[in-house]
Protein backbone atom coordinates (compact mmCIF):
# COMPACT_ATOMS: atom_id res chain seq x y z
CA UNK A 1 0.00 0.00 0.00
CA UNK A 2 0.87 3.68 -0.76
CA UNK A 3 1.83 5.76 2.30
CA UNK A 4 0.80 9.52 3.38
CA UNK A 5 3.96 11.39 4.27
CA UNK A 6 2.49 11.81 7.75
CA UNK A 7 1.84 8.19 7.97
CA UNK A 8 3.52 7.14 11.28
CA UNK A 9 1.56 9.95 12.64
CA UNK A 10 -1.77 8.80 11.83
CA UNK A 11 -0.25 5.09 13.10
CA UNK A 12 0.21 6.36 16.18
CA UNK A 13 -2.94 8.22 16.69
CA UNK A 14 -5.36 6.89 14.69
CA UNK A 15 -6.85 3.26 12.80
CA UNK A 16 -5.79 2.39 9.73
CA UNK A 17 -6.97 1.13 7.03
CA UNK A 18 -6.64 0.09 3.40
CA UNK A 19 -8.26 2.62 0.51
CA UNK A 20 -7.77 3.12 -2.93
CA UNK A 21 -4.18 1.14 -2.09
CA UNK A 22 -3.14 3.85 0.28
CA UNK A 23 -2.78 3.28 4.00
CA UNK A 24 -5.32 5.69 5.39
CA UNK A 25 -6.52 6.92 8.53
CA UNK A 26 -10.18 6.07 9.20
CA UNK A 27 -10.54 7.56 12.70
CA UNK A 28 -8.94 9.21 15.93
CA UNK A 29 -10.67 9.56 18.84
CA UNK A 30 -13.98 8.67 17.23
CA UNK A 31 -16.21 9.09 14.00
CA UNK A 32 -19.12 10.57 16.47
CA UNK A 33 -16.54 12.97 17.80
CA UNK A 34 -14.47 14.00 14.32
CA UNK A 35 -18.15 14.74 12.47
CA UNK A 36 -19.62 16.82 15.10
CA UNK A 37 -15.80 18.93 15.35
CA UNK A 38 -16.29 19.54 11.84
CA UNK A 39 -20.01 20.80 12.24
CA UNK A 40 -19.58 22.29 15.61
CA UNK A 41 -16.09 24.06 15.69
CA UNK A 42 -12.90 22.66 13.39
CA UNK A 43 -11.59 19.50 11.55
CA UNK A 44 -8.24 19.01 10.28
CA UNK A 45 -7.96 16.18 7.25
CA UNK A 46 -5.11 14.61 5.98
CA UNK A 47 -6.27 13.81 2.40
CA UNK A 48 -3.26 13.36 0.59
CA UNK A 49 -4.72 10.69 -1.05
CA UNK A 50 -6.27 12.66 -3.45
CA UNK A 51 -5.14 12.73 -7.27
CA UNK A 52 -3.40 15.87 -8.75
CA UNK A 53 -3.03 15.79 -12.33
CA UNK A 54 -0.91 18.43 -13.77
CA UNK A 55 -2.24 20.23 -17.41
CA UNK A 56 0.80 22.20 -19.21
CA UNK A 57 1.46 24.32 -22.63
CA UNK A 58 -0.48 26.15 -25.00
CA UNK A 59 -2.93 23.42 -25.92
CA UNK A 60 -3.84 22.56 -22.44
CA UNK A 61 -6.68 24.73 -22.19
CA UNK A 62 -8.60 22.98 -25.20
CA UNK A 63 -7.94 19.64 -24.32
CA UNK A 64 -9.35 20.14 -20.34
CA UNK A 65 -12.28 21.57 -22.70
CA UNK A 66 -13.19 19.01 -24.32
CA UNK A 67 -12.75 15.83 -21.89
CA UNK A 68 -14.55 17.74 -19.36
CA UNK A 69 -18.44 18.92 -18.80
CA UNK A 70 -17.86 22.61 -17.62
CA UNK A 71 -15.90 25.85 -18.75
CA UNK A 72 -13.24 25.67 -17.68
CA UNK A 73 -11.80 29.00 -19.25
CA UNK A 74 -13.94 31.18 -17.42
CA UNK A 75 -12.26 31.03 -13.53
CA UNK A 76 -9.55 33.47 -13.80
CA UNK A 77 -6.15 32.55 -11.93
CA UNK A 78 -5.65 31.28 -9.24
CA UNK A 79 -9.56 29.20 -9.36
CA UNK A 80 -10.99 26.25 -9.64
CA UNK A 81 -13.86 25.00 -11.54
CA UNK A 82 -16.28 21.91 -10.46
CA UNK A 83 -16.61 19.56 -13.45
CA UNK A 84 -16.71 15.96 -14.46
CA UNK A 85 -15.20 14.33 -16.70
CA UNK A 86 -17.39 11.23 -18.63
CA UNK A 87 -17.28 8.57 -21.25
CA UNK A 88 -18.33 8.59 -24.65
CA UNK A 89 -21.67 6.89 -23.49
CA UNK A 90 -22.52 9.66 -20.93
CA UNK A 91 -21.40 8.07 -18.20
CA UNK A 92 -19.39 9.85 -15.04
CA UNK A 93 -16.03 8.79 -14.84
CA UNK A 94 -15.06 11.31 -11.98
CA UNK A 95 -15.79 14.71 -10.01
CA UNK A 96 -13.16 16.86 -10.22
CA UNK A 97 -12.14 20.10 -9.48
CA UNK A 98 -9.93 21.71 -12.13
CA UNK A 99 -7.31 24.79 -10.81
CA UNK A 100 -6.06 27.38 -13.52
CA UNK A 101 -2.45 27.60 -12.34
CA UNK A 102 -2.28 30.38 -14.80
CA UNK A 103 0.65 30.54 -17.90
CA UNK A 104 -1.19 27.54 -19.33
CA UNK A 105 -1.27 25.37 -16.56
CA UNK A 106 -4.14 23.74 -14.75
CA UNK A 107 -4.44 21.13 -12.14
CA UNK A 108 -7.01 18.69 -11.82
CA UNK A 109 -8.05 16.98 -8.66
CA UNK A 110 -9.91 13.53 -8.76
CA UNK A 111 -10.60 10.78 -6.58
CA UNK A 112 -7.97 8.85 -5.35
CA UNK A 113 -9.82 5.59 -7.11
CA UNK A 114 -10.00 6.97 -10.55
CA UNK A 115 -6.45 8.64 -10.57
CA UNK A 116 -5.07 5.06 -12.76
CA UNK A 117 -7.87 4.88 -14.89
CA UNK A 118 -8.04 8.82 -15.57
CA UNK A 119 -4.41 9.43 -15.91
CA UNK A 120 -4.24 6.07 -18.79
CA UNK A 121 -7.26 7.75 -20.93
CA UNK A 122 -5.71 11.16 -20.69
CA UNK A 123 -2.56 9.87 -22.06
CA UNK A 124 -4.40 7.60 -24.69
CA UNK A 125 -6.06 10.74 -26.56
CA UNK A 126 -3.29 12.82 -26.49
CA UNK A 127 -1.44 9.91 -28.45
CA UNK A 128 -4.39 9.87 -30.41
CA UNK A 129 -4.35 13.51 -30.89
CA UNK A 130 -0.31 13.66 -31.88
CA UNK A 131 -1.16 11.31 -34.82
CA UNK A 132 -3.14 13.78 -36.53
CA UNK A 133 -1.52 17.39 -35.32
CA UNK A 134 1.28 19.03 -33.31
CA UNK A 135 -0.41 19.36 -29.82
CA UNK A 136 1.69 21.05 -27.28
CA UNK A 137 0.58 19.22 -24.29
CA UNK A 138 1.80 17.69 -20.97
CA UNK A 139 0.12 15.65 -18.72
CA UNK A 140 1.51 14.55 -15.31
CA UNK A 141 0.72 12.80 -12.51
CA UNK A 142 2.43 14.07 -9.03
CA UNK A 143 -0.30 12.74 -6.62
CA UNK A 144 2.30 11.27 -4.93
CA UNK A 145 4.39 14.29 -5.04
CA UNK A 146 1.74 16.41 -3.93
CA UNK A 147 0.18 16.60 -0.06
CA UNK A 148 -3.18 18.10 0.89
CA UNK A 149 -4.68 18.98 3.93
CA UNK A 150 -8.06 20.33 4.32
CA UNK A 151 -9.44 21.88 7.41
CA UNK A 152 -13.11 22.08 7.54
CA UNK A 153 -15.78 23.81 10.14
CA UNK A 154 -17.22 27.06 11.07
CA UNK A 155 -14.14 28.26 12.68
CA UNK A 156 -11.98 27.17 9.99
CA UNK A 157 -12.11 30.74 8.13
CA UNK A 158 -10.14 32.19 11.27
CA UNK A 159 -7.92 29.71 11.62
CA UNK A 160 -6.54 30.63 8.17
CA UNK A 161 -6.86 34.20 8.94
CA UNK A 162 -4.26 33.56 12.24
CA UNK A 163 -1.98 30.86 10.38
CA UNK A 164 -2.11 32.17 6.75
CA UNK A 165 -2.87 35.96 6.85
CA UNK A 166 -5.81 35.15 4.67
CA UNK A 167 -9.00 36.41 4.82
CA UNK A 168 -11.50 33.32 3.38
CA UNK A 169 -14.21 35.93 3.87
CA UNK A 170 -12.89 37.78 0.87
CA UNK A 171 -12.75 34.86 -1.64
CA UNK A 172 -15.11 33.20 -3.91
CA UNK A 173 -15.73 29.34 -3.62
CA UNK A 174 -12.85 27.56 -5.24
CA UNK A 175 -10.81 30.64 -5.40
CA UNK A 176 -7.05 30.06 -4.20
CA UNK A 177 -4.17 31.95 -3.32
CA UNK A 178 -0.55 31.04 -3.52
CA UNK A 179 2.11 31.45 -0.48
CA UNK A 180 5.77 31.01 0.49
CA UNK A 181 5.17 29.63 3.73
CA UNK A 182 8.49 28.33 5.89
CA UNK A 183 10.08 28.26 2.87
CA UNK A 184 7.65 26.01 1.05
CA UNK A 185 4.77 27.03 -1.97
CA UNK A 186 1.21 26.44 -1.01
CA UNK A 187 -1.71 26.71 -2.90
CA UNK A 188 -5.04 28.06 -0.40
CA UNK A 189 -8.13 26.90 -1.93
CA UNK A 190 -11.47 27.71 -0.14
CA UNK A 191 -13.09 24.64 -0.49
CA UNK A 192 -14.15 21.60 0.91
CA UNK A 193 -16.43 18.11 0.72
CA UNK A 194 -18.05 18.36 3.82
CA UNK A 195 -20.65 20.82 3.52
CA UNK A 196 -18.83 23.43 5.97
CA UNK A 197 -16.61 26.75 5.03
CA UNK A 198 -13.69 25.75 5.34
CA UNK A 199 -9.88 26.00 2.97
CA UNK A 200 -7.66 22.99 1.33
CA UNK A 201 -4.03 23.90 1.37
CA UNK A 202 -1.97 22.00 -1.28
CA UNK A 203 1.96 21.82 -1.11
CA UNK A 204 4.96 19.01 -2.26
CA UNK A 205 7.04 18.93 1.11
CA UNK A 206 11.20 18.40 0.26
CA UNK A 207 10.69 15.60 3.45
CA UNK A 208 7.79 13.87 5.51
CA UNK A 209 9.32 16.25 8.50
CA UNK A 210 8.26 19.16 6.71
CA UNK A 211 4.70 17.90 6.24
CA UNK A 212 4.69 16.97 9.70
CA UNK A 213 5.55 20.19 10.60
CA UNK A 214 2.94 22.05 8.66
CA UNK A 215 0.29 19.67 10.57
CA UNK A 216 1.41 20.21 13.69
CA UNK A 217 1.42 24.08 12.93
CA UNK A 218 -2.05 23.60 12.01
CA UNK A 219 -3.02 21.67 15.34
CA UNK A 220 -1.45 24.12 17.74
CA UNK A 221 -2.80 27.37 15.95
CA UNK A 222 -6.40 25.28 16.41
CA UNK A 223 -5.83 24.32 19.85
CA UNK A 224 -8.24 27.47 21.74
CA UNK A 225 -10.59 25.96 18.53
CA UNK A 226 -10.42 22.54 20.14
CA UNK A 227 -9.51 21.60 16.44
CA UNK A 228 -9.99 17.71 15.95
CA UNK A 229 -7.31 15.03 13.65
CA UNK A 230 -10.54 13.87 11.75
CA UNK A 231 -10.24 10.24 9.65
CA UNK A 232 -12.38 8.84 6.58
CA UNK A 233 -15.26 8.03 8.02
CA UNK A 234 -16.16 11.17 9.36
CA UNK A 235 -15.57 12.64 5.68
CA UNK A 236 -17.99 10.04 4.68
CA UNK A 237 -20.49 10.89 6.81
CA UNK A 238 -20.00 14.61 6.86
CA UNK A 239 -20.66 13.99 2.52
CA UNK A 240 -23.67 12.12 2.92
CA UNK A 241 -25.18 14.49 5.49
CA UNK A 242 -24.49 17.59 3.26
CA UNK A 243 -26.01 14.70 0.01
CA UNK A 244 -23.23 15.19 -1.76
CA UNK A 245 -22.22 12.40 -4.36
CA UNK A 246 -18.88 10.20 -4.43
CA UNK A 247 -17.60 7.98 -7.19
CA UNK A 248 -18.23 4.63 -6.52
CA UNK A 249 -21.11 5.23 -5.32
CA UNK A 250 -23.54 7.94 -6.45
CA UNK A 251 -21.24 8.14 -9.33
CA UNK A 252 -20.11 4.89 -11.43
CA UNK A 253 -19.83 3.75 -14.96
CA UNK A 254 -20.02 0.15 -16.28
CA UNK A 255 -17.53 0.08 -19.14
CA UNK A 256 -20.06 -1.78 -21.14
CA UNK A 257 -19.57 -0.80 -24.95
CA UNK A 258 -22.57 -2.50 -25.78
CA UNK A 259 -24.82 0.44 -24.80
CA UNK A 260 -25.93 3.37 -26.19
CA UNK A 261 -25.59 5.61 -22.25
CA UNK A 262 -23.66 4.17 -19.51
CA UNK A 263 -24.72 4.46 -15.79
CA UNK A 264 -24.34 7.33 -13.83
CA UNK A 265 -25.01 10.08 -16.26
CA UNK A 266 -25.00 13.59 -14.74
CA UNK A 267 -28.56 13.74 -15.08
CA UNK A 268 -29.66 11.29 -12.92
CA UNK A 269 -26.98 12.02 -10.56
CA UNK A 270 -28.15 15.67 -10.58
CA UNK A 271 -24.79 17.02 -11.67
CA UNK A 272 -26.53 19.26 -14.58
CA UNK A 273 -25.10 22.15 -12.91
CA UNK A 274 -21.35 21.31 -14.03
CA UNK A 275 -22.60 20.87 -17.66
CA UNK A 276 -21.64 23.64 -20.20
CA UNK A 277 -24.00 22.16 -23.24
CA UNK A 278 -22.83 25.52 -25.37
CA UNK A 279 -19.30 23.93 -25.97
CA UNK A 280 -18.08 20.25 -27.22
CA UNK A 281 -17.05 17.57 -24.45
CA UNK A 282 -16.97 13.88 -24.33
CA UNK A 283 -20.12 12.30 -23.75
CA UNK A 284 -22.21 15.28 -24.69
CA UNK A 285 -24.46 13.21 -27.40
CA UNK A 286 -25.52 10.98 -24.94
CA UNK A 287 -26.66 13.14 -22.91
CA UNK A 288 -29.01 14.78 -25.23
CA UNK A 289 -29.94 11.46 -26.42
CA UNK A 290 -31.01 10.84 -22.84
CA UNK A 291 -32.66 14.45 -22.35
CA UNK A 292 -34.79 13.29 -25.40
CA UNK A 293 -35.82 10.06 -24.41
CA UNK A 294 -35.72 10.15 -20.33
CA UNK A 295 -33.52 9.38 -17.79
CA UNK A 296 -35.31 6.73 -16.21
CA UNK A 297 -33.60 7.08 -13.09
CA UNK A 298 -32.73 9.64 -10.46
CA UNK A 299 -30.84 10.59 -7.49
CA UNK A 300 -33.14 11.01 -4.19
CA UNK A 301 -32.57 11.85 -0.71
CA UNK A 302 -34.26 9.70 1.71
CA UNK A 303 -34.64 10.17 5.39
CA UNK A 304 -35.62 6.59 7.44
CA UNK A 305 -38.52 5.97 10.27
CA UNK A 306 -36.15 4.98 12.27
CA UNK A 307 -32.16 4.22 13.01
CA UNK A 308 -31.81 1.31 10.78
CA UNK A 309 -28.82 2.35 8.41
CA UNK A 310 -29.44 1.04 4.76
CA UNK A 311 -26.15 -0.23 2.93
CA UNK A 312 -25.42 0.28 -0.84
CA UNK A 313 -27.54 -2.16 -2.23
CA UNK A 314 -30.22 -2.40 -0.51
CA UNK A 315 -33.53 -2.39 -2.61
CA UNK A 316 -36.21 0.69 -2.40
CA UNK A 317 -39.62 0.25 -2.78
CA UNK A 318 -42.86 2.21 -3.71
CA UNK A 319 -46.55 0.68 -2.94
CA UNK A 320 -44.61 -2.61 -2.81
CA UNK A 321 -43.06 -2.35 -6.54
CA UNK A 322 -38.90 -2.39 -6.74
CA UNK A 323 -37.81 1.56 -7.84
CA UNK A 324 -34.38 1.60 -7.37
CA UNK A 325 -31.61 0.74 -4.65
CA UNK A 326 -29.31 2.53 -2.01
CA UNK A 327 -26.10 4.25 -2.78
CA UNK A 328 -24.71 5.45 0.42
CA UNK A 329 -26.28 5.11 3.95
CA UNK A 330 -25.51 6.53 7.11
CA UNK A 331 -26.60 7.48 10.92
CA UNK A 332 -25.01 10.76 12.01
CA UNK A 333 -24.78 12.64 15.20
CA UNK A 334 -27.13 15.39 14.31
CA UNK A 335 -29.97 13.35 13.33
CA UNK A 336 -32.03 10.73 15.38
CA UNK A 337 -33.11 8.40 12.18
CA UNK A 338 -30.55 7.19 9.62
CA UNK A 339 -30.02 8.73 5.84
CA UNK A 340 -29.80 7.49 2.56
CA UNK A 341 -29.41 8.46 -1.18
CA UNK A 342 -30.25 6.34 -3.91
CA UNK A 343 -31.38 5.70 -7.22
CA UNK A 344 -34.83 5.48 -8.06
CA UNK A 345 -37.49 5.86 -11.23
CA UNK A 346 -37.51 9.28 -12.21
CA UNK A 347 -41.16 11.01 -11.05
CA UNK A 348 -41.21 8.93 -8.07
CA UNK A 349 -42.29 10.76 -4.56
CA UNK A 350 -43.10 10.80 -1.39
CA UNK A 351 -43.03 7.36 1.21
CA UNK A 352 -40.96 4.58 0.30
CA UNK A 353 -39.90 1.46 1.72
CA UNK A 354 -35.84 0.12 2.29
CA UNK A 355 -35.59 -3.57 2.83
CA UNK A 356 -32.30 -3.26 5.62
CA UNK A 357 -31.41 -6.72 6.51
CA UNK A 358 -34.07 -8.65 5.32
CA UNK A 359 -36.68 -6.04 7.08
CA UNK A 360 -38.70 -3.28 5.39
CA UNK A 361 -38.12 0.16 6.55
CA UNK A 362 -40.51 3.23 6.09
CA UNK A 363 -38.47 6.26 4.77
CA UNK A 364 -39.73 9.41 2.92
CA UNK A 365 -37.82 11.16 0.30
CA UNK A 366 -36.46 15.06 1.20
CA UNK A 367 -34.13 17.71 -0.40
CA UNK A 368 -30.66 18.03 0.68
CA UNK A 369 -29.06 18.56 3.15
CA UNK A 370 -30.07 16.15 5.34
CA UNK A 371 -29.50 19.03 8.57
CA UNK A 372 -30.92 21.88 8.84
CA UNK A 373 -29.45 24.56 7.15
CA UNK A 374 -29.44 27.49 9.14
CA UNK A 375 -27.91 25.96 11.75
CA UNK A 376 -25.02 24.21 10.02
CA UNK A 377 -23.11 24.13 7.35
CA UNK A 378 -21.70 26.86 4.75
CA UNK A 379 -24.31 29.09 4.72
CA UNK A 380 -25.58 29.00 8.57
CA UNK A 381 -27.49 31.83 10.27
CA UNK A 382 -25.16 31.61 13.34
CA UNK A 383 -22.14 30.74 14.50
Amino acid sequence: MKELPLNEWHIKYGKMEEYAGWRMPVWYDGIKQEHLAVRERVGIFDVSHMGEIIFSGKDALNFLQMITTNDISKPPPISGTYTLVLNERGSVRDETLVYNLGKDRYMMVCDAVAVPKLVSYFLSLKKLLEQFSDIELDIVDETEATCLFSIQGPLAQGLCKKIFSIDLTDMWWFQAKGIVHEGIDILISKSGYTGENGFEIFFKPEDNDKAIELWELIMEKGKNDSIAPCGLGARDTLRIESGYTLYGHETFEKQALSTWVDEVTPLQAGLDFALYMDKDFVGKEALLKQQGEGIGKKLAHMVLSDKAIPRSGDAIFKDGKPVGFVTSGTKTPLLSNAIAMGYVDAGTKGDLDIEVRGKLRKAKIVNAPFYNPKRYGAYRETI
